[in-house]
Parts: C-alpha cells; sequence; structure tokens
C-alpha cells in the first residue's frame, strides 16, 4: 500500500480486525478508508459487525466486541495507534500505520492485547513486570500524555528485553512450540520494537519492515 504509487498512501486504522484471511491464510488489509467514509455519511458504526465477515474466526475472544460496546469504542482512540496519532486533529501517516503494525506482531508473538490488565490471579511477577514499564519507558518520551499513550505490550516487551527475561516469558507458546524457530521469534520481536519506535524518524519504512520479515527463516 505505501510503495504502490508516488502518492503517500495512509491507511490509519492497522489492527487485528482490519486483518482478513482468505481460504489459504494469505492477509489481506481491509477498511481502507471505509470506517471514515460510513462515519462521515452517519451509518450505523462499522466497528459493530467486527466479528462476521471472513476474519470472525480467525479474531481472539477480546477482539470481538459485542454490540453494546461498539458506539463507545468507536470514540475512543484504537490502541493500536501511534502515540503521535492519538492527539486530537493529528493526522496519520505512514510511520504510524508502521508503528500499527508492530503493535499487532508484538500482540501475535506474545498473545497479549496491546492493552492487557492482569487478572487478581495473575503472578506478582507478571504485574510488576507491567507497572515497572511505565516509568521506565515514558521517562524517554517528550510528554507525559504521548508517554502514556503507548500500549502497554509494547512497554512490557522492552522492559522485557531490558532485564533479559527467558523468551518463554514473553513469547506465545504457541509461536515457540517449533523448538528451532527461537531465533526466528527473537528477529521477529526486534523487528517489531523497531516499528514501535518513539520517535517516527527512527521507525523503518514499511517496505524494509516486510523484506527484514521475509528473510527470517529463508
Amino acid at each position: 500500500l505505501h510503495e504502490c504509487s508516488p502518492r503517500r498512501f495512509v491507511h490509519g486504522e492497522v489492527k487485528p480486525s482490519n486483518v482478513l484471511l482468505d481460504a489459504d491464510y494469505n492477509a489481506v488489509l481491509a477498511d481502507f478508508g471505509l470506517a471514515r467514509l460510513l462515519t462521515i455519511a452517519g451509518c450505523a458504526d462499522p466497528s459493530s459487525a467486527s466479528g462476521g465477515g471472513l476474519m470472525g474466526c480467525a479474531l481472539p475472544p477480546y477482539a470481538v466486541k459485542p454490540a453494546s460496546a461498539a458506539a463507545d469504542h468507536h470514540h475512543r482512540p484504537s490502541a493500536y495507534r501511534a502515540p503521535e496519532a492519538r492527539a486530537v486533529g493529528a493526522r496519520p501517516s505512514q510511520k504510524s500505520d508502521v508503528y500499527s503494525f508492530g503493535v499487532v506482531l508484538l500482540e501475535l508473538l506474545t498473545g497479549r492485547p496491546p492493552e492487557h490488565h492482569a487478572s487478581p490471579s495473575a503472578s506478582t511477577s507478571s504485574s510488576a513486570s507491567f507497572s515497572g514499564t511505565t516509568t521506565t519507558v515514558c521517562g524517554g518520551g517528550g510528554g507525559g500524555d504521548q508517554a502514556q499513550a503507548v500500549p502497554e505490550v509494547v512497554r512490557w516487551v522492552r522492559q522485557g528485553f531490558e532485564d533479559a527475561r527467558p523468551l518463554s516469558e514473553l513469547a506465545d507458546a504457541g509461536v515457540l512450540r517449533d523448538g528451532g524457530a527461537r531465533k526466528e521469534v527473537v528477529a521477529a520481536f526486534h523487528v517489531a520494537l523497531g516499528c514501535v519506535e518513539a520517535d517516527p524518524e527512527r521507525r523503518p519504512r514499511m517496505k524494509a519492515v516486510a523484506e527484514s520479515l521475509d528473510k527470517i527463516g529463508s
């Protein structure tokens, strides 16, 4: 999408509910401007249909919202948006699309939604690692509001790598099922963390991201 034309096309809402899977599990990015057009036209909130269609059975349970929560959800900034794209009046950019892709990739690798709230039965170490990441990452931000907008999964993974935690504590068990894939999983984490750099200028272009992912395991 970013490289198909001299014009700088931007999606603006890269998130799992906008990723469709065909019969062969090839991913297709959907809702390119559709949500904004429907909103302008005064139609029903399109997010209320996020649980149906081609992608419905592939979404994790927490990503399929009941209709009663759709209206409120539509007016809140997406947890997948880059911090700079959440400000009132901010215009999405290709680099904010890259950030959103990085959050989606981290979700796939960890099995955690962007904003993970530990249950009362969660381990103390897990809760501590989440609460500890807030101050660590926000300090290098450049504004409390923007730092606060960093998805929790981003802070948690960064802190995990800084603390040299075992990969088994960060990655979802499903992606580590193949014991020989650990190197590839770590490489994918590094690609994702590059996408979610706080400074948009430090994020790679989506073409470079795709090339890096193609090299993993090849």
